[in-house]
Protein backbone atom coordinates (compact mmCIF):
# COMPACT_ATOMS: atom_id res chain seq x y z
CA UNK A 1 0.00 0.00 0.00
CA UNK A 2 1.16 3.38 -1.01
CA UNK A 3 0.55 6.28 1.88
CA UNK A 4 -0.34 8.69 -0.55
CA UNK A 5 -2.99 6.77 -1.49
CA UNK A 6 -4.86 6.90 1.98
CA UNK A 7 -7.74 9.42 2.61
CA UNK A 8 -6.85 13.18 2.76
CA UNK A 9 -9.67 13.56 6.11
CA UNK A 10 -11.12 10.41 8.22
CA UNK A 11 -13.34 10.21 10.61
CA UNK A 12 -12.95 7.10 13.17
CA UNK A 13 -16.07 6.41 15.10
CA UNK A 14 -14.98 5.20 18.76
CA UNK A 15 -11.12 6.73 18.18
CA UNK A 16 -10.80 7.70 21.76
CA UNK A 17 -9.76 4.28 23.26
CA UNK A 18 -8.37 0.83 21.86
CA UNK A 19 -8.45 -0.36 18.41
CA UNK A 20 -10.15 2.98 17.22
CA UNK A 21 -7.02 5.00 18.97
CA UNK A 22 -4.39 3.43 17.31
CA UNK A 23 -6.32 4.03 14.37
CA UNK A 24 -6.46 7.86 14.68
CA UNK A 25 -2.77 7.47 15.79
CA UNK A 26 -1.43 5.37 12.64
CA UNK A 27 -3.32 8.17 10.44
CA UNK A 28 -2.01 10.97 11.71
CA UNK A 29 1.39 9.25 11.47
CA UNK A 30 0.95 9.39 7.72
CA UNK A 31 -0.07 12.94 8.24
CA UNK A 32 -3.76 12.51 7.74
CA UNK A 33 -6.48 15.10 9.30
CA UNK A 34 -8.55 12.81 11.35
CA UNK A 35 -11.61 13.52 13.27
CA UNK A 36 -11.97 11.42 16.27
CA UNK A 37 -15.79 10.65 17.37
CA UNK A 38 -17.31 9.29 20.73
CA UNK A 39 -20.03 9.38 22.90
CA UNK A 40 -17.51 10.27 25.87
CA UNK A 41 -15.35 13.35 25.78
CA UNK A 42 -13.00 12.12 28.17
CA UNK A 43 -11.48 9.64 26.14
CA UNK A 44 -11.10 11.58 23.19
CA UNK A 45 -8.94 13.42 24.44
CA UNK A 46 -6.09 10.85 23.82
CA UNK A 47 -6.79 11.42 20.23
CA UNK A 48 -6.35 15.39 20.27
CA UNK A 49 -3.08 14.50 21.93
CA UNK A 50 -2.41 13.04 18.38
CA UNK A 51 -3.44 15.96 16.53
CA UNK A 52 -6.68 14.77 15.41
CA UNK A 53 -10.12 16.91 15.96
CA UNK A 54 -13.18 15.63 18.24
CA UNK A 55 -16.30 15.27 18.13
CA UNK A 56 -18.98 13.89 21.17
CA UNK A 57 -21.83 12.09 19.47
CA UNK A 58 -23.03 9.29 19.71
CA UNK A 59 -23.35 7.26 16.15
CA UNK A 60 -26.69 6.16 16.97
CA UNK A 61 -28.66 9.10 16.10
CA UNK A 62 -28.43 11.31 13.54
CA UNK A 63 -25.80 10.18 11.08
CA UNK A 64 -26.69 13.54 8.40
CA UNK A 65 -26.31 15.44 11.72
CA UNK A 66 -22.98 14.05 12.65
CA UNK A 67 -21.37 14.34 9.10
CA UNK A 68 -22.82 18.30 9.31
CA UNK A 69 -21.24 18.90 12.04
CA UNK A 70 -17.66 17.48 10.88
CA UNK A 71 -17.19 18.60 7.65
CA UNK A 72 -16.19 17.16 4.31
CA UNK A 73 -14.49 13.59 4.48
CA UNK A 74 -13.21 11.09 2.19
CA UNK A 75 -12.51 8.15 4.39
CA UNK A 76 -14.39 6.70 6.84
CA UNK A 77 -13.76 3.94 9.90
CA UNK A 78 -16.45 1.96 11.62
CA UNK A 79 -14.83 1.34 14.80
CA UNK A 80 -17.56 1.52 17.35
CA UNK A 81 -18.94 -0.96 19.11
CA UNK A 82 -21.47 -2.86 21.80
CA UNK A 83 -19.80 -6.19 23.19
CA UNK A 84 -22.06 -7.98 25.75
CA UNK A 85 -21.42 -11.47 27.22
CA UNK A 86 -24.23 -13.62 28.39
CA UNK A 87 -26.06 -16.75 27.86
CA UNK A 88 -28.64 -16.81 25.17
CA UNK A 89 -31.45 -17.39 28.35
CA UNK A 90 -29.86 -13.94 29.74
CA UNK A 91 -30.50 -11.94 26.47
CA UNK A 92 -33.49 -9.80 26.41
CA UNK A 93 -35.03 -7.39 23.48
CA UNK A 94 -33.15 -4.28 24.12
CA UNK A 95 -29.77 -6.00 24.54
CA UNK A 96 -30.21 -7.68 20.94
CA UNK A 97 -31.41 -4.36 19.85
CA UNK A 98 -28.66 -2.30 21.22
CA UNK A 99 -25.75 -4.10 20.27
CA UNK A 100 -27.76 -4.28 16.57
CA UNK A 101 -28.35 -0.65 16.78
CA UNK A 102 -24.52 0.18 17.75
CA UNK A 103 -22.76 -2.57 15.07
CA UNK A 104 -24.55 -2.80 12.50
CA UNK A 105 -27.65 -0.56 12.09
CA UNK A 106 -25.09 2.84 12.94
CA UNK A 107 -22.55 1.99 10.43
CA UNK A 108 -25.06 1.11 7.80
CA UNK A 109 -26.84 4.87 7.79
CA UNK A 110 -23.35 6.91 8.65
CA UNK A 111 -22.18 4.88 5.43
CA UNK A 112 -25.27 6.22 3.44
CA UNK A 113 -25.02 9.48 4.90
CA UNK A 114 -21.00 9.80 4.03
CA UNK A 115 -22.15 8.10 0.46
CA UNK A 116 -24.37 10.49 -0.22
CA UNK A 117 -21.99 13.89 0.50
CA UNK A 118 -18.70 12.54 -0.99
CA UNK A 119 -17.74 14.33 -4.04
CA UNK A 120 -15.20 11.93 -5.67
CA UNK A 121 -13.29 8.53 -4.97
CA UNK A 122 -13.38 7.55 -0.59
CA UNK A 123 -12.90 4.35 1.09
CA UNK A 124 -15.06 3.01 4.32
CA UNK A 125 -13.53 0.64 6.61
CA UNK A 126 -15.38 -1.69 9.01
CA UNK A 127 -13.90 -3.03 11.79
CA UNK A 128 -15.75 -6.48 12.27
CA UNK A 129 -14.70 -9.92 14.46
CA UNK A 130 -13.87 -13.08 13.78
CA UNK A 131 -16.87 -13.74 15.65
CA UNK A 132 -18.94 -13.44 12.38
CA UNK A 133 -17.43 -16.07 11.01
CA UNK A 134 -16.51 -18.52 13.83
CA UNK A 135 -19.18 -17.55 16.81
CA UNK A 136 -18.63 -18.39 20.62
CA UNK A 137 -20.77 -19.51 23.23
CA UNK A 138 -22.45 -16.18 25.10
CA UNK A 139 -21.86 -13.98 22.40
CA UNK A 140 -24.58 -14.34 20.40
CA UNK A 141 -26.27 -10.76 19.72
CA UNK A 142 -22.47 -9.40 19.11
CA UNK A 143 -21.64 -12.18 16.84
CA UNK A 144 -24.84 -11.75 14.77
CA UNK A 145 -24.45 -8.20 14.76
CA UNK A 146 -20.62 -8.68 13.36
CA UNK A 147 -21.48 -11.28 10.56
CA UNK A 148 -24.34 -8.76 9.31
CA UNK A 149 -21.45 -5.70 9.09
CA UNK A 150 -19.80 -8.33 7.12
CA UNK A 151 -21.99 -8.71 4.51
CA UNK A 152 -23.30 -4.74 4.91
CA UNK A 153 -19.54 -4.50 3.74
CA UNK A 154 -19.76 -6.43 0.69
CA UNK A 155 -23.04 -4.57 -0.23
CA UNK A 156 -21.64 -1.36 0.33
CA UNK A 157 -18.72 -2.23 -1.88
CA UNK A 158 -20.91 -3.77 -4.87
CA UNK A 159 -22.80 -0.50 -4.81
CA UNK A 160 -20.40 2.31 -4.11
CA UNK A 161 -17.99 1.32 -6.44
CA UNK A 162 -19.16 2.76 -9.83
CA UNK A 163 -18.97 6.42 -7.91
CA UNK A 164 -15.06 4.97 -7.12
CA UNK A 165 -16.02 4.46 -3.49
CA UNK A 166 -14.12 1.35 -1.61
CA UNK A 167 -15.86 -0.61 1.06
CA UNK A 168 -13.70 -3.21 3.35
CA UNK A 169 -13.91 -5.22 6.69
CA UNK A 170 -11.44 -5.86 9.28
CA UNK A 171 -11.99 -9.07 11.33
CA UNK A 172 -9.71 -8.93 14.13
CA UNK A 173 -9.33 -11.80 16.94
CA UNK A 174 -9.09 -10.96 20.35
CA UNK A 175 -7.34 -7.78 21.40
CA UNK A 176 -6.96 -6.48 24.71
CA UNK A 177 -9.54 -3.62 25.14
CA UNK A 178 -11.69 -2.16 28.07
CA UNK A 179 -14.65 -4.49 26.14
CA UNK A 180 -12.88 -7.84 25.86
CA UNK A 181 -10.66 -8.25 29.06
CA UNK A 182 -13.15 -6.79 31.36
CA UNK A 183 -13.34 -9.80 34.72
CA UNK A 184 -16.66 -11.52 34.59
CA UNK A 185 -17.86 -13.45 37.16
CA UNK A 186 -16.34 -16.87 36.48
CA UNK A 187 -12.74 -15.41 35.79
CA UNK A 188 -10.39 -12.17 36.78
CA UNK A 189 -8.99 -10.20 34.77
CA UNK A 190 -5.69 -12.19 34.00
CA UNK A 191 -7.38 -15.73 34.00
CA UNK A 192 -9.65 -13.82 30.96
CA UNK A 193 -6.28 -12.46 29.16
CA UNK A 194 -4.78 -15.74 29.42
CA UNK A 195 -7.62 -18.20 27.82
CA UNK A 196 -8.00 -15.54 25.15
CA UNK A 197 -3.93 -15.52 24.11
CA UNK A 198 -4.37 -19.31 24.31
CA UNK A 199 -7.04 -19.44 21.61
CA UNK A 200 -4.42 -17.90 19.27
CA UNK A 201 -2.09 -20.35 17.39
CA UNK A 202 0.62 -17.79 17.80
CA UNK A 203 -0.17 -17.86 21.48
CA UNK A 204 -1.24 -14.37 22.53
CA UNK A 205 -3.62 -11.41 21.91
CA UNK A 206 -3.16 -8.61 19.35
CA UNK A 207 -2.35 -5.37 19.24
CA UNK A 208 -4.67 -2.27 18.60
CA UNK A 209 -1.42 -1.29 16.56
CA UNK A 210 -1.61 -4.72 14.47
CA UNK A 211 -5.38 -4.15 14.14
CA UNK A 212 -4.53 -0.59 12.83
CA UNK A 213 -2.19 -1.63 10.05
CA UNK A 214 -4.71 -3.57 8.57
CA UNK A 215 -7.38 -0.32 8.35
CA UNK A 216 -4.88 1.29 6.79
CA UNK A 217 -4.47 -0.98 4.42
CA UNK A 218 -8.55 -1.66 4.06
CA UNK A 219 -8.35 2.60 3.27
CA UNK A 220 -5.19 3.09 1.14
CA UNK A 221 -5.29 -0.09 -1.54
CA UNK A 222 -6.64 1.21 -4.65
CA UNK A 223 -8.03 -2.04 -5.95
CA UNK A 224 -9.41 -3.78 -2.83
CA UNK A 225 -13.07 -3.52 -2.16
CA UNK A 226 -15.16 -5.97 -0.74
CA UNK A 227 -12.80 -7.53 1.32
CA UNK A 228 -12.65 -9.06 4.27
CA UNK A 229 -9.13 -9.10 6.53
CA UNK A 230 -8.49 -11.19 9.45
CA UNK A 231 -5.92 -10.38 11.37
CA UNK A 232 -6.55 -13.19 14.16
CA UNK A 233 -3.16 -14.82 15.31
CA UNK A 234 -4.07 -17.76 13.27
CA UNK A 235 -7.18 -18.18 15.33
CA UNK A 236 -9.71 -19.20 12.32
CA UNK A 237 -7.21 -21.96 11.60
CA UNK A 238 -7.67 -24.16 14.75
CA UNK A 239 -9.81 -27.29 14.62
Amino acid sequence: MNPEHLPRRVLVTGGGTGIGLAIVQALREHGREVVAVGRRLEPLKAAQKYGASICQWDVCHDADGLLNAVGPLDGLVHNAGRYQHGSIGQWNEDDWYQTWRTNTLAPALLSQAFARRLQGAGAIVAVASTLALRPAPGLAAYACSKAAMVALVKSLALELAPAGIRVNAVSPGVVPTDMTVAPREDRTEAEQKAAFAALHPLGRMGTPEEVAQTVLLGLGNQWMTGTNLVIDGGLLNRE
